[in-house]
């Protein structure tokens, strides 16, 4: 493992779905107090042509927050398909980087999950995301 792909204390793998998870690499989870944090570190097969992440890969681990607040979710249901997802792009995030996806339930209803998260790099935020997701019954 080189220096770029060495994973920060505390975090564990989380076990990819089948489809399409598995082309994007490992995504990483933490217990920090009463949350849970996502990691991942960005490679080369997920950068574009200005040698950043691209964006599509942020928007993936933006419809992942809800990995962080599963805890959290009363419905027991497996799977939430995404109703709405808007992201905001702050700053690049450079190759190597280790993305830390902090994520907060805001609201449960009987139809819908509301959530929002940030991305940051070296506790600077780099992706703002709000998130709403079905409940199907």
């Amino acid at each position: 493992m080189t220096g770029d792909d060495k994973i920060p204390a505390g975090f564990h793998l989380v076990d990819a779905a089948p489809g399409f998870d598995v082309h994007m690499g490992n995504i990483y989870i933490k217990q920090v107090g009463e949350k849970k944090v996502l990691g991942f570190r960005v490679q080369d097969y997920h950068l574009n042509k200005a040698g950043t992440c691209h964006g599509g890969v942020l928007t993936y681990l933006a419809d992942m927050q809800l990995v962080a607040v599963q805890d959290q979710i009363s419905s027991n249901n497996f799977h939430f398909p995404t109703k709405n997802l808007d992201i905001d792009f702050i700053a690049p995030v450079p190759r190597g980087a280790w993305l830390e996806i902090e994520a907060d339930l805001v609201r449960e209803t009987k139809g819908t999950l509301y959530s929002h998260a940030v991305m940051k790099v070296d506790d600077r935020i780099v992706v703002r995301t709000t998130a709403c997701y079905h409940i199907s019954k």
